[in-house]
């Protein structure tokens, strides 16, 4: 091949098989346009159109995982209707949104990682085609994934329990915070026994006593161990907890939770 005929190369040492009807590979794949006659006839050209269109497959394919993981709705939190009493196990965080930003995370480094296959082939080839537009999804994706790490470090506290008013007036019987002193297995039962040495009291505002208790089923996360700072939510005739946070992070957004609530639990009327 002479100088005046070599085709131009990637920055990665591949040819970039052009000048079939002015269409090149990448654009043919993007595009999925049939390919002229001449660059059937190119066996370098179909490679490269072959490569081309794996990565553009595979590119779509992570954008859409994303785009699913950013339009997901957050699950709603399980609680009892106002006034019902028993032992419902209410969650204080939703597993799935604490995990969301980590899943974003993943699948951005999985698109990342299809925008270079190939030895940088596609992201050289791509320039300033879907270039700009890749530039706004990333962002947006960014910008997403900064939304919900600020939701989970903030613990959830606007889905709290004891940010609803009405709980905190009709159906809470003990909500305090305080540190755990015994974990004891209730024989024949898949329950755990909890015994709190109070340092806190929300409701009743003044501690009536030095000490709570409470059961913990087997199945609730996080489950409670000896020497853990908590703070935890009881309803009136139950001995399950309905809200319990473990570790200052999750407490401190608990009682932002119920700092706001409680100046609106005066004109609650309870049934």
């Amino acid at each position: 091949m002479t100088a005046g005929h070599e085709r131009p190369e990637n920055r990665d040492g591949h040819e970039s098989p052009e000048g079939h009807d002015g269409m090149d590979a990448l654009m043919a794949a993007i595009l999925d346009d049939p390919l002229p006659e001449g660059a059937r006839a190119d066996p370098a050209f179909l490679a490269a159109h072959r490569a081309a269109t794996a990565d553009v497959t595979l590119l779509r394919e992570q954008l859409g995982v994303i785009a699913d993981a950013l339009t997901e709705p957050a699950p709603e939190q399980a609680g009892a209707a106002a006034g019902k009493t028993g032992e419902a196990v209410r969650p204080a965080r939703p597993p799935r949104r604490r995990m969301l930003p980590l899943t974003l995370r993943a699948v951005g480094v999985a698109a990342a990682g299809a925008l270079v296959v190939g030895g940088g082939w596609l992201v050289v080839q791509v320039g300033q085609g879907i270039g700009g537009g890749m530039g706004v999804s990333s962002k947006s994706a960014d910008d997403g994934a900064a939304a919900d790490e600020k939701a989970a470090a903030s613990g959830g506290a606007e889905d709290s329990l004891l940010g609803d008013p009405a709980y905190l007036a009709c159906e809470a019987r003990l909500v305090v915070e305080g540190d755990v002193t015994d974990v004891e297995r209730v024989p024949g039962t898949t329950q755990e026994r909890v015994t709190l040495r109070i340092t806190r009291s929300y409701k009743p505002e003044q501690q009536t006593a030095p000490e709570a208790g409470f059961v913990m089923e087997e199945g609730m996360d996080p489950l409670l161990a000896e020497g853990d700072h908590v703070l935890v939510g009881l309803a009136k005739g139950s001995a399950v907890p309905d809200v319990w946070a473990v570790g200052e992070a999750d407490i401190a957004a608990e009682r932002s939770a119920i700092a706001r609530a409680t100046p609106h639990t005066e004109g609650v009327t309870c049934e």
